[in-house]
C-alpha cells in the first residue's frame, strides 16, 4: 500500500495540553512477536488494510481495516501484523495533559471499563475519510506546520467524539441488551466444549445472523470470535497461575482437543502455550 515507512517525531512543545509529538505510516512485514517497551505519551493507530494482533494488560484482540487502537502512556503492549494478512497503519503519537480527557470524549479510556481490551480499541467505517486526516497530520509535521497539522488532529477527534456520543444515545437499547445478556452467557458458559453460536443464539431468543451483526455493530468481531477469545484469553490466565498441563488446560476452557487448542492459541497469540507459558516461569 505505502510500500515504505514515514515518520516524524519532534521536540518542540506547542502547548502544554493537546499536540503532536510524533507520527508516520508503514506496511508492516511479519515478524517474531516481541514485547515493546512502555511508551511516555499517548499513541493511537488506524488500520488501512489487513490484520494483526493487539495486546494490552496482557489482554488480546484480533484487529483489522477500519479499527484503530490506542496505547496511554506506561502501559504493557505489544502488537504485530497477522502473518498470512499483515496490516497497513497510520498512527499519531500525542503529549500533553489534556490528551486523557480528550481521549474519554472518544469513548475510550473511560475508567468504568478500565480492564476491558474494548476501552482501548475503535472503529471507524469510512476509512477514507480518516485515512486523509492521519495523512494530513503527517504532511503538515513533515512541512513543520504545526498548527495545520493540530487542526487535522482535532478532526479526528471530533469523529470519534461523535460516532461515541450517537452510540451512547443508544445503549440502552434492545440491540444491546441482547449483546449484553450474550456476554453473560459466554462468560458462564465458555468452560462446555458443547456451548456454540447455535446454543447462544437459542438462549438469548434471536436469529444466529441478526446476533452476527449486533456483535460486529457493537463489538467489532463477530460472536464466535469473541468466544474463541475469551476461552484463550482465560488459557492463558491459566497458564500463568495454575501448574495444569497444557491438554488439562485445554478442557478447562471448553476445547475438545488438545491440538486444536495449541493451534488457536498459536493463532491467536502469537506463540504456543509452552512457549507462552515458559516466559512467565523463566
Amino acid at each position: 500500500m505505502f510500500n515504505a515507512v514515514g515518520t516524524f517525531l519532534t521536540e518542540k512543545e506547542l502547548n502544554k495540553e493537546f499536540y503532536v509529538y510524533e507520527c508516520g505510516y508503514e506496511d508492516v512485514k511479519p515478524r517474531e512477536p516481541y514485547q515493546y517497551e512502555p511508551i511516555d505519551y499517548y499513541l493511537i493507530h488506524f488500520i488501512l488494510k489487513g490484520r494483526g494482533h493487539f495486546f494490552i494488560n496482557d489482554e488480546h484482540i484480533v484487529l483489522e481495516k477500519n479499527q484503530g487502537f490506542l496505547i496511554p502512556p506506561n502501559t504493557k503492549n505489544n502488537y504485530y501484523p497477522a502473518p498470512e494478512d499483515p496490516w497497513s497503519y497510520r498512527w499519531i503519537g500525542f503529549k500533553g495533559e489534556a490528551c486523557e480527557k480528550i481521549f474519554q470524549e472518544c469513548g475510550l479510556l473511560l475508567p468504568e471499563h478500565h480492564d476491558l481490551v474494548s476501552n482501548y480499541t475503535y472503529q471507524f467505517s469510512d476509512s477514507f475519510q480518516m485515512d486523509q486526516h492521519f495523512k494530513l497530520i503527517f504532511d503538515f509535521s513533515q512541512e513543520h506546520n504545526a498548527y495545520a497539522a493540530l487542526g487535522e488532529a482535532y478532526k479526528v477527534i471530533s469523529l470519534l467524539s461523535l460516532q461515541y456520543h450517537e452510540e451512547m444515545t443508544h445503549n440502552l437499547s434492545e440491540a444491546e441488551k441482547y449483546v449484553e445478556q450474550a456476554l453473560s452467557l459466554i462468560q458462564q458458559h465458555y468452560h462446555d466444549p458443547t456451548f456454540n453460536i447455535e446454543r447462544l443464539a437459542a438462549a438469548v431468543q434471536i436469529e444466529r445472523t441478526y446476533l452476527f451483526r449486533l456483535f460486529k455493530r457493537q463489538k467489532h468481531i463477530s460472536p464466535k470470535v469473541y468466544l474463541v477469545q475469551y476461552r484463550l484469553n482465560k488459557s492463558a490466565e491459566l497458564l500463568r497461575k495454575t501448574s495444569n498441563s497444557i491438554e488439562e488446560i485445554a478442557y478447562l476452557v471448553g476445547f475438545n482437543h488438545a491440538t486444536h487448542f495449541s493451534r488457536q492459541f498459536t493463532r491467536y497469540k502469537g506463540q504456543s502455550p509452552s512457549h507462552y507459558r515458559a516466559q512467565f516461569y523463566a
